[in-house]
Formats: structure tokens, sequence, C-alpha cells
């Protein structure tokens, strides 16, 4: 047997484990663990704080989305330009989106204000308001608002009826059709938007909706509101919770007002009327809007937290989050001077002298509508009846706005017009919404008028009242003058003044072309 011999420093050892220097390799190594675990901590808190950030943003976007929406509803100068409290010109850039808008550049919204579950009339939407945006031109805003009882009398789609009961009763036969009760909803809230974008030949490209709930439990989430009460309310047949009635009074003069308290104060008719309440609605969220831009609750968490939950709960709308936002960042632009409001009315001079902007509507025997008492456009002629003064309105009010944007004061003054065609003129601008101050017969000598044979004519004295002395002599087929012989009295001269002679025949303004 053969064997071999090798040197034992050639056999290989077992490598062991260098357990006498782990104490060295311990101390090398914590800092580097330490390290990693710091790390580690705050990779994870970063991810935490992207996330924290993130919702936090939605929120704010939420936040402000359906403060917009309830704002607008109110359909009030001050409550929309309060959302100049929120800067919001970032935010728009980084997460709004192109709003939809019609030929000259606008984007016409319909708000409306509804009833729930909890109040008698449950869907009728009692509060009715266009607005219009104007984000280039003008800047400006125009808020048109509609009375619950206005009546159509035919519709393409949605039959006849009030105003206020058309999107209910199109939602429960959308829901008699499989819809369910959003798409119902939705549905019915761009219909009623068709039916009055086509009536006032004007576009509607959203619809947001808001219930009285919202508008009960934002005053009380702000702690109420103060505002001076212009009339004493006697109501002995105020709705309750269980389709009866129950008194509401409230005195003249200053008032805290809860969120109960502020809704019936808005809600209340019997004792005044339905254009009563809509200054009403309007006065109460103007002291919204003034409370929380006075004592900056709109940086208090709470208050934030409570809005945001009574907004989510009770706003509906056809637009996304994002275009909402965008339409925020129009009305931030907006002041004061450049928001024009108006709501069709039945102060109209037809059977008294009472006249004011709007006043287009009338009410008809009630034997012709089983007893109700509802309110149709005045047409000229009386039969059929026609909305041709209305889309005029729209026309001039929507379209025109610069005009109105310029509020110019108006004298009409009869210099030998047959009696009473200056305040049939008078009247007819007034209700188109035109600032007329002075309604009366010029005051010069009848032999120095008869020697004149001025004819009628339009005047300014002034060159910046140029662009509206030429609006309304386009408007009325008048020419202009620039020296009148003889002059007008100084104690009747306003910016423009309309002066008619025995040539003027009146026109109603839906016959006249639009300047």
């Amino acid at each position: 047997m053969s064997f071999s011999v090798r040197r034992v420093s050639e056999v290989r050892k077992k490598r062991r484990f260098p357990w006498q220097k782990l104490p060295l390799i311990i101390g090398i190594l914590r800092p580097l663990t330490g390290w990693y675990r710091s790390w580690k901590i705050r990779k994870e808190e970063e991810v935490r704080s992207a996330h924290r950030t993130l919702l936090l943003k939605r929120f704010l976007l939420m936040l402000i989305a359906v403060l917009c929406a309830f704002l607008l509803f109110a359909g009030t100068v001050k409550a929309l330009v309060g959302l100049h409290i929120i800067s919001m010109r970032s935010l728009v850039s980084l997460t709004g989106t192109e709003l939809p808008k019609d030929e000259q550049g606008f984007t016409n919204v319909l708000l409306l204000g509804e009833g729930d579950s909890g109040h008698d009339g449950k869907d009728l939407t009692d509060t009715i308001i266009v607005a219009s945006f104007d984000p280039s031109q003008t800047k400006s805003a125009v808020l048109l608002s509609l009375p619950r009882d206005l009546y159509f009398l035919k519709t393409e789609k949605m039959g006849k009826g009030r105003i206020n009961s058309l999107y209910r009763d199109e939602k429960i036969l959308l829901k008699r059709q499989g819809k369910s009760e959003q798409e119902a909803s939705l549905e019915a809230m761009k219909e009623l938007g068709a039916v009055i974008g086509d009536h006032l030949n004007l576009p509607i490209h959203h619809v947001i909706k808001v219930n009285f709930t919202g508008f009960e439990q934002a005053v009380d989430a702000i702690d109420g509101i103060d505002v001076t009460v212009p009339e004493a309310i006697n109501d002995s047949e105020y709705p309750d919770e269980n389709y009866g009635y129950e008194p509401f009074s409230i005195a003249a003069g200053p008032a805290h007002l809860d969120g109960k308290t502020a809704l019936k104060y808005a809600r209340s008719r019997h004792t005044s009327s339905d254009f009563d309440r809509s200054a009403r609605q309007q006065q109460i969220i103007v002291a919204i809007g003034e409370k929380v831009k006075k004592e900056g609750l709109y940086k208090n968490p709470a208050t934030i937290t409570d809005l945001l939950k009574v907004f989510s709960d009770n706003v509906e709308m056809t637009m996304s989050v994002r275009e909402l936002v965008s339409l925020a960042g129009l009305v931030e632009d907006m002041t004061p001077d450049h928001i024009i409001t108006m709501q069709l009315n039945d102060r109209n001079a037809l059977f008294d002298s009472v006249v004011e902007p709007g006043g287009f509507l009338y009410t008809p025997p009630r034997d012709q509508f089983d007893g109700a008492s509802v309110l149709l456009p005045i047409s000229i002629p009386e039969f059929p009846v026609t909305w041709k003064q209305i889309e005029r309105l729209s026309a001039l009010l929507f379209r025109q706005r610069a005009i109105h944007l310029a509020h110019p004061n108006i004298a009409v003054l009869n210099a030998g017009a047959k009696t009473g065609l200056a305040r049939k003129l008078g009247n007819e601008l007034i209700r188109y919404g035109f600032s007329v101050q002075r309604i009366e017969n010029i005051n010069i000598p009848k032999e120095e008028l008869k020697n004149a044979n001025m004819g009628s004519y339009v005047y300014a004295d002034k060159p910046d009242d140029a662009a509206a002395k030429n609006f309304f002599a386009d408007l009325l087929h008048l020419p202009i003058v620039t020296h009148p012989v003889p002059l007008i009295p100084a104690e009747q001269m306003e910016q423009i003044v309309i002066v008619l002679d025995k040539d003027f025949s009146f026109q109603p303004l839906q016959d006249l072309t639009t300047p």
C-alpha cells in the first residue's frame, strides 16, 4: 500500500469567526446602523408628509369649490366678492381647467336653491338665478333671478308648469324610467338649464344646486349672523316640519339669527312678496360673507371642517370640481362695481305707476290656471304669450353689459311729443335696467320751444359719456347733437339727455334693432 506525505503547513486550516474583534466590528457598524435607521424614519415621514400634503390640497380644493357653489347660489354681490378673501390665482393655474364659453367668451351657470326631506316641497327649486361671467372683456358677472311662480306654457321636453316644479317633475319621471337618484337629478338639472337657456336665448353651460339644510347649517357653523330687519314680519303660515304651519315673527331692527331663524327669515313670504324674500336671502348671504371675512373664520380649522361637511352633503352640480375652481378664479378678479344684479318681477307700471328693473311679468286670471297664482311674460301684442321682451332684456343685460356697468344717469325730457310719451319711454328704459333719473317736460318757455323746432335727439355734455350717448342713439334710432338749441336747462342735465319732440313715435325696445 502506497501513501504520500504532506507538510503540516499545506493542510488547509478551517477559518473561524474572529470573535475577539467583534466589539471593534460593532463599533464600526453602529454609526452606519444609526444612520440607516434615521434615513428610514425620515423617508417614511416624507412619504407621510407628502400624503398629508396631497390630502390637504384635495381638502382645500373641495372647500373652495363648495364655498364657491354656496356663495354663488345666493346671487348677491358681496357674497361673490367675498371669495376674494381666498387667494386662488396659483391654485387655479395648477388645478383649474378650461371653462365652457359661448361665442362671446361668457360662461353661463344656472344656480338653484331647493328644499329637502325636512321641508315641505322637497325638490322644488324656489331659488333660480342665471349667472353669466365675463372673465376677459369686462371682468364682470351678471345675475338674473327668476321668480318661483314664473310659468312655462310649453317646453320641448319638460311639458308645462311653474319653473320651480319642472326639475322635480322631470326627476320623478326619469326615476320611473329606471334612472338612479343621482342620474335622474343631474339629468333633470341639465334639462332645466336647457329650458331656461332657450327662453332667454342664452346657452347655459352648467347647473349648481344647494338645499336649505346647507343654508341653515352654514349659518350655525359660524355661530349665527347679525342683520338689520327692515320691516317686521308676522307670518302665521310658515311651514313646519310636519307639513303644517307654525307662526314666525321677527321685529324690525337689529337681530342676531341662528341657522333656523335665518332660514325662516329667508323663506317667509306670507306677509311679503317673493321679490322681498329674494332681497332677504341676499341680505343673509351678505351677512355670512361679511362675518367670515371680518372674523377671519376662513382660517379657523374647526370652522372649515364644519363648513366642508355642510357643503359636501348639500351641494350638487353638473360641473367638475376643477371647473368650479376655475369659476372661483373668475370671481376673485371681480370688484363690486362689476357685478350686476336684477330679478324678473311684476312691477311693470301697467296698472299703476310702480315700475322697477326687470318688470316684465304679470299675473293672469287664476281661473285660467286651475286657481293657481302664476306669472307670465308681458307680451306685445298681448296674444299669443311670447318671451320677446325677456329675450331682449337678456341680450342687453348679458351680451351688452358694458352699458349697465357704466350705469349712466338719464333724463327723458318732453319737448313737444304727445303727452305721456316721455313717461312711456322712461318706464321702458327703467324696466330694462337703465338709470332714468328724470322724466319731465323740458323747462323752456313755450314760445322759445316753438321757435326752436329742434326735433328729437340724444345729447351728452361730457366727452367721457360719448360711448353711452352713441349706445342710446343707436338703440332708439335718434340723432346725436353736439350743441342743443335751445340750451338744456342746467337743472335738467344728466349724463345722457333724451329730448323728445313732436316727431317722436314710441316703439317698444323689443321691436328695435339691437345696437
